[in-house]
């Protein structure tokens, strides 16, 4: 039902494309201001990483930019592609330098600008990502990235380790996700060349669709913390996880996420 963490060679979970489109679209809408912030124009190129479905690439392209997705799930590229099929996309794990390295290369050459919404923070190889990105960027060419940072979804996630509890799961398994700070996400860039003109961390509490709990939130994105409960038990899961994030509010006047985003802007130098 959703995104494994790792490279292509070992994702074993991949995403149920149709659903997070049905249910969770907050993720691609919430996302519109990082176009402005692109500001690409027509004729530029861009590398769009992490571009699930495809709505943001398409929205580029119909603006004249001469735009690729890459991701590494084949489920969001196939409805990326049925979607939107004038736009190049390509399955792509972004961690890898080589495989970027080829679609820099027969595509047309060095990207204008990158850019990549909610993908990020899935990627445990950050400083391999970061140089993948970099090296696909021409000299001045910039990056405009939006990712989960410090603090992102810490209710949901103790309240999905208090149900693993409840049931007789490990509550301490590790998570699927790498939240930076604003302080390591620009050392981070400043490392691999980069200039960071804008970084910005900020809260973004984020209700869900009419009819999704907090529950319905971890089956999608929840990875590592719930994969492991047994079939016979989920329905129990489900009320554990939905009663501890009532303890915690998030149903305070409706189901809510508690996210809290990092956005940069920055420059090759």
């Amino acid at each position: 039902m959703r995104r494994a963490s790792g490279t292509l060679a070992t994702m074993t979970t991949s995403w149920d494309a149709s659903g997070y489109d049905a249910t969770f679209s907050f993720v691609t809408t919430l996302g519109a201001g990082l176009l402005e912030l692109l500001a690409a124009e027509p004729g530029e190129r861009v590398l769009d990483v992490g571009c699930g479905t495809g709505h943001q690439a398409a929205e580029l392209a119909a603006n004249g930019v001469v735009v690729v997705g890459i991701d590494a799930d084949q489920a969001m590229l196939d409805i990326a592609r049925h979607d939107h099929p004038d736009v190049r996309f390509r399955r792509v794990d972004a961690q890898d330098p080589t495989a970027v390295r080829d679609v820099v290369d027969s595509t047309g050459g060095p990207f204008d600008a990158v850019l990549s919404n909610a993908a990020l923070h899935w990627m445990p190889h950050q400083d391999d990502v970061v140089a993948a990105i970099g090296a696909a960027l021409r000299p001045g060419g910039r990056l405009v990235v939006e990712m989960g940072g410090d603090g992102n979804v810490a209710r949901v996630t103790a309240a999905v380790r208090r149900a693993r509890a409840d049931i007789g799961l490990d509550p301490d398994v590790g998570l699927p996700w790498t939240f930076p700070t604003p302080a390591q996400m620009s050392t981070r860039l400043e490392a691999h060349g980069f200039v960071v003109r804008l970084v910005q961390l900020f809260d973004r509490r984020t209700p869900l669709a009419e009819g999704t709990s907090a529950a319905g939130w971890a089956h999608m994105f929840g990875a590592g913390l719930v994969d492991d409960v047994p079939s016979d038990r989920r329905a129990e899961f489900d009320a554990a996880v939905d009663a501890h994030a009532r303890e915690l509010r998030l149903d305070d006047g409706g189901w809510w996420i508690d996210y809290v985003r990092l956005r940069v802007v920055a420059e090759r130098r």
